[in-house]
C-alpha cells in the first residue's frame, strides 16, 4: 500500500476530527434518488478551479444580429452595467461574459429557476470562466430528470464532461452523481464508468471510486455483481494514498462486510 499523504487542503485537519463512520451514515441516510450525495473529503487544492475552454464562444460584436445588441455589448465591454434581458440575450448567442454575470445575478436573486442557472453557470464554464461552476453544478443536483430539456441536458454534458477528464475534481463528482437510474444524465454507460475510474487515478486521491462506492452501498438488494463491484471501488479507494479517504474505504469495508455477513445468517 503506498504512503498515506494528507490532503492539501487547509480543512483537512478538522475533517480528521469528524467521526468517518458518522459521516458515512449521513451519507447513507440521504433518499436513494438524490441527486448528490455528500462526501465530506474536499480534492487537493486547485483542482476545482481547473479550466478548460470548449467554446470560444461570441468574440466579435459585428456578430450580433441586432444593432440594440451590438451597442449592449459595447456597454458591458465598457463597465456599463446593463439590463437583465440585455445580459440574457447577449448569453444565448454565446457570449460568455454575459452569461456569467447574467448567472451572477439568477444566483442573487430569489425568484431565479435552478435550470436557468444551470444553463447559463454551463455556457459561462464553456467558455473558460470556471468561477461560477459551483453554482451550475448546485443547480444541476436541484433539477427534475424528467422535465429538464433535453437540449439543455446537452449543454450541461458538453461543459462537464471536459472539465472533469482535464481533473476538475468537482466536475467529476458531478458526472458521477448526475449519472444513474432515475438521475439527470440517465444510466450511467460503462464507457463513462471507466473514463471516471482512469481519471479518478490520475487525480491520484481515490474520491471518485469513493463516490462511485457510495450509490451501491446505500443500495438495498445489491445483487452479487454489485457488491463485487463495490468492493472493487472500496480497494481502489483504499488503495489511493490519501488519507482521509483510506479511512473512510476501510470503514465502509467493515460495515459492507457486516452486511454480508448479516444477510447470510438471515438466509
Amino acid at each position: 500500500m503506498p504512503r498515506l499523504r494528507p490532503a492539501n487542503d487547509e480543512r483537512f485537519a478538522m475533517i480528521l476530527h469528524i467521526p468517518l463512520t458518522a459521516a458515512i451514515l449521513l451519507a447513507l441516510a440521504l433518499p436513494a434518488a438524490a441527486q448528490m450525495l455528500a462526501l465530506p473529503i474536499p480534492p487537493a487544492e486547485g483542482q476545482n478551479q481547473i479550466s478548460v475552454k470548449v467554446t470560444p464562444g461570441l468574440t466579435q460584436t459585428r456578430k450580433l444580429p441586432t444593432a440594440a445588441l451590438r451597442q449592449a455589448r459595447k456597454d458591458m465591454l465598457a463597465g456599463l452595467d446593463i439590463g437583465d434581458d440585455d445580459l440574457r440575450a447577449l448569453a444565448d448567442q454565446g457570449d460568455g461574459l454575459a452569461a456569467l454575470r447574467y448567472t451572477r445575478r439568477l444566483v442573487a436573486s430569489d425568484a431565479a429557476s435552478a435550470s436557468d442557472i444551470a444553463y447559463y453557470g454551463s455556457l459561462a464554464v464553456s467558455t473558460g470562466r470556471v468561477w461560477v461552476l459551483p453554482d451550475a453544478v448546485a443547480a444541476m443536483a436541484r433539477l427534475d430528470p424528467e422535465t429538464e430539456p433535453a437540449e439543455r441536458k446537452k449543454t450541461y454534458l458538453a461543459m462537464l464532461y471536459p472539465h472533469a477528464w482535464a481533473g476538475n475534481a468537482l466536475a467529476l463528482d458531478a458526472v458521477i452523481d448526475l449519472n444513474g437510474e432515475g438521475r439527470l444524465f440517465g444510466a450511467m454507460s460503462e464507457a463513462t464508468r471507466q473514463k471516471i475510474l482512469e481519471q479518478g487515478e490520475k487525480n491520484g486521491d481515490g474520491r471518485a471510486a469513493l463516490r462511485l462506492a457510495l450509490p451501491l452501498l446505500h443500495k438495498q438488494g445489491r445483487s452479487a455483481t454489485e457488491t463485487a463491484q463495490l468492493q472493487d471501488y472500496l480497494k481502489r479507494a483504499r488503495a489511493a494514498g490519501h488519507l482521509a479517504v483510506a479511512t473512510t474505504a476501510d470503514t465502509m469495508l467493515a460495515l459492507l462486510a457486516d452486511q454480508t455477513a448479516g444477510a447470510a445468517v438471515t438466509q
